[in-house]
């Protein structure tokens, strides 16, 4: 099973962020400035020796990588951020794509959703996506035909792999058939294309499956929103509608309530009730707090306990892929890069599972 794992490239400035953030702004502002919320609550994180690093580094990318291969992570999926010609965040890629040497294996995820001034509470939008006709789509692909040349771009059945974070724009199944006759003509077998799916309840995996595209070969069961809403889901009708009646107080600032799960009881719930197939590829995660972006807005995964988390691995061990949730989600509390509090755990728990599973 090859695991890649979810990269998100917002560690060095740009004058978007610059502007709507203030001067200065990376993903680092947000973790720094983290407080805690309850007693016992670990906030601020902290990068191991003080590495608030800049992506922009090349030795940076070179560590990066090096973890990487040491613990058994097989490649990255950078976020891809497009708007009708309009990039954010775009260098990381693009540097990796000139510096052949760094033996990093990767493929993008489309990030295609619209940017919003949402972690202050407010949905001002700052920058809307939108689709565009043939014409733009020719101009995304033709960006994107480099990267899917490159070597380390990963390829399945001669097709470079594409995810798609939001699948339900119109003009995709139009979008998608063009990019796969394009690849065609450039001498791929097609695109291999990849939805995200954050949902499996009520019969919306199965809409989700018949609105797929037509070149669409696999499913990214998204974690841990999937385990989440299937731990709602089991819930009593009344738990729910409190849990429900809460958030929504809280999301209007009548009183503060801070949401908080148990990542083993979600994990069971994933063991028992997550869809399987050949064409799903199933994620994991070890914990999640997203208050550093959100405040008591946001809502905390508590850990993962260890046999619980390589039982789930051992119930998808047989997937051709699997993607972990993530690399460097600092602001989300998904980060498997080595920390103050944490060191190198996670990393070396995926270690330990991958080497007895090779």
């Amino acid at each position: 099973m090859k695991i890649f794992s979810l990269y998100l490239p917002q560690f060095h400035e740009i004058p978007e962020n610059n502007e709507w953030w203030g001067d200065g702004f990376t993903e680092w502002i947000n973790v720094k400035k983290a407080q805690p919320l309850f007693k016992g609550h670990l906030q601020p994180k902290h990068p191991l020796n003080n590495n608030y690093y800049d992506l922009m580094s090349k030795k940076t990318v070179e560590w990066q990588t090096s973890l990487m291969h040491k613990y058994g992570i097989y490649g990255m999926i950078y976020y891809h951020y497009y708007f009708c010609g309009r990039m954010l965040l775009e260098k990381p890629a693009e540097n990796l794509l000139r510096w052949k040497e760094i033996d990093q294996p990767f493929f993008f995820c489309w990030a295609n959703h619209t940017w919003n001034r949402s972690w202050k509470g407010s949905k001002e939008v700052l920058l809307e996506q939108t689709y565009g006709d043939e014409t733009d789509w020719k101009r995304h692909f033709d960006y994107l035909l480099p990267f899917f040349k490159d070597d380390r771009y990963e390829k399945k059945n001669n097709k470079p792999l594409f995810m798609i974070y939001d699948c339900s724009f119109e003009e995709k199944k139009k979008m998608v058939s063009c990019f796969d006759k394009w690849c065609i003509e450039n001498g791929f077998d097609g695109i291999y294309i990849i939805e995200e799916c954050m949902a499996v309840e009520n019969g919306k995996y199965k809409k989700f499956v018949e609105e797929k595209s037509g070149s669409t070969q696999s499913f990214y069961l998204t974690e841990p929103q999937v385990g989440r809403r299937l731990y709602l889901n089991s819930k009593t009708k009344i738990s729910d509608l409190i849990i429900r009646t809460k958030k929504k107080l809280n999301q209007k600032g009548i009183i503060k309530w801070l949401q908080k799960y148990d990542a083993n009881k979600i994990y069971k719930e994933l063991i028992k009730n997550e869809p399987q197939s050949d064409n799903i590829i199933h994620g994991f995660f070890f914990e999640w707090d997203n208050t550093p972006r959100h405040s008591n807005r946001g809502f905390i995964i508590t850990p993962v306990q260890k046999e619980i988390f390589f039982a789930y691995m051992d119930h998808i061990k047989n997937s051709e892929y699997a993607i972990l949730n993530a690399w460097n989600e600092w602001a989300e509390g998904m980060m498997v890069e080595p920390t103050e509090e944490l060191g190198y755990k996670y990393l070396e728990w995926i270690k330990e599972w991958t080497d007895k599973n090779v």
